[in-house]
């Protein structure tokens, strides 16, 4: 046993604490660099829309950085960035995301910023008419991407209408046109508040420092009438193959989307899938679809396996970017390693070099304090506990063999998947 474990943040040195309002706090000092990094979740992501005003989460998020009841953008912006700081949201699909970053000599005006665009946003309506413009635009833009399409099909695909995981996030051109100030305002009012949020500090400042002045920055933010979706969405179903082909013109190259339904964040195969998904696409060259669709047969640009986790079930998937005449054999070649990982064990080297792959780069993305923040925000939100970091690396060498083999056969299934193949239309290829 090294001390390794004692270095990484834990019950020992995480202290946390509550806002007020009912933010949860968690703090984690550390002063080898003279930065603070600060990162919140709040429940007020996009569960909360109806399918007539997707995308209402993402740019009520956008517009909280644009401006607020004291200073409009350009003064805000002039602000952060005079001193090299900076501050930000996010929709994600059942939350408002907010973080900032800045040295810590500045964390008072930073923080001070973000909790003015948080607790008292403008939402001007001329902001409002310019980011609407430009995320119409990029939703435009997103038509001509195959990759964009083939992923956003697939999820049209694995979820069913109605589910809040069916849309994208940034919504669709038909309805984001139609969103109004109003609309944006009675969401933030009713959709987005602190109870049940969290926030994490790390970086050079104390504990006390910081529960101190979150909360004189913070505590202040209420939204009594907020009364957010908090069930958490069904697991999908799919039954047999469902097969889609979306042409986008002008491409030369398709892109490919085969997947499953997945687990939530909090479920217990979430480590044994972590070391599968790292065989079968993610470890070294893509694992082994990388190996075999790219290195060996040179059918495909990229190759790579992965799996999203959320609050519900998110997605594991297989994926590939070939030339249009590559499509049916790179999908022939991924259901058949689809078939080889669910019908025998993996090899004791590969799990090996998974674990390995995966404990040991633990501690590369735990250099910076928004590293650092973003597994305790994780852990926080999740309810992961206190230790996850502690006892991650033991949880990954716990899974064997015999775990990599149950979760495959539990989740992949060559005869029953969601296929999506996106590029140039037959005519064009």
């Amino acid at each position: 046993m090294t001390d390794f474990p004692l270095a990484l943040p834990g019950p020992h040195n995480i202290v946390t604490g509550q806002l007020s309002n009912g933010l949860r706090v968690w703090v984690y000092e550390n002063f080898e660099t003279q930065t603070v990094s600060l990162q919140g979740y709040a429940p007020g992501g996009c569960v909360n829309e109806t399918p007539e005003q997707a995308g209402l989460a993402n740019l009520t998020a956008v517009m909280l950085r644009r401006g607020s009841l004291k200073r409009d953008f350009d003064a805000l912006n002039e602000a952060i960035e005079a001193v090299g700081a900076s501050f930000g949201f996010d929709a994600g699909r059942h939350s408002l995301s907010f973080d900032a970053y800045s040295l810590a000599e500045d964390f008072d005006l930073t923080l001070g910023l973000l909790a003015e665009s948080l607790i008292i946003p403008a939402f001007s309506e001329d902001e409002l008419t310019r980011v609407r413009s430009r995320i119409l635009t990029r939703l435009d833009e997103r038509r001509h991407s195959a990759r964009a399409m083939a992923n956003l099909t697939f999820r049209k695909r694995l979820y069913p209408p109605g589910h809040p995981y069916h849309w994208p996030l940034a919504g669709e051109k038909e309805t984001v046109r139609h969103l109004e100030r109003e609309d944006l305002q009675r969401f933030y009012q009713e959709k987005i508040t602190p109870e049940r949020g969290v926030v994490v500090v790390v970086g050079a400042i104390s504990a006390t420092e910081a529960m101190r002045k979150l909360e004189n920055a913070l505590g202040g933010w209420r939204h009594p009438r907020a009364r957010p979706n908090l069930v958490v969405p069904p697991r999908p179903v799919i039954s047999g193959k469902i097969e889609v082909d979306v042409a986008v013109r002008g491409k030369s190259q398709s892109e490919i989307v085969l997947g499953w339904p997945g687990i939530a964040r909090t479920d217990a195969d979430y480590y044994p899938i972590l070391v599968c998904n790292s065989i079968l696409g993610r470890f070294g060259l893509g694992g082994r679809l990388g190996r075999r669709i790219r290195e060996t047969l040179g059918l495909a640009y990229h190759a790579y396996s992965t799996f999203t986790a959320n609050r519900g079930a998110g997605s594991w998937r297989v994926g590939a970017g070939v030339n249009p005449k590559n499509i049916a054999q790179t999908v022939a070649v991924m259901l058949e390693e689809i078939a080889r990982i669910i019908s025998q064990p993996v090899s004791e080297e590969e799990l090996a070099d998974a674990k390995s792959h995966l404990t040991g780069s633990l501690p590369l993305r735990l250099e910076t304090n928004a590293g650092i923040g973003g597994y305790l925000l994780t852990m926080a939100w999740y309810d992961l506990g206190l230790d996850y970091l502690i006892r991650y690396a033991d949880r990954i060498r716990a899974v064997g063999r015999e775990d990599v083999l149950r979760v495959a056969q539990g989740y992949l299934d060559p005869d029953e998947y969601v296929l999506v193949t996106a590029g140039p239309a037959a005519e064009e290829a």
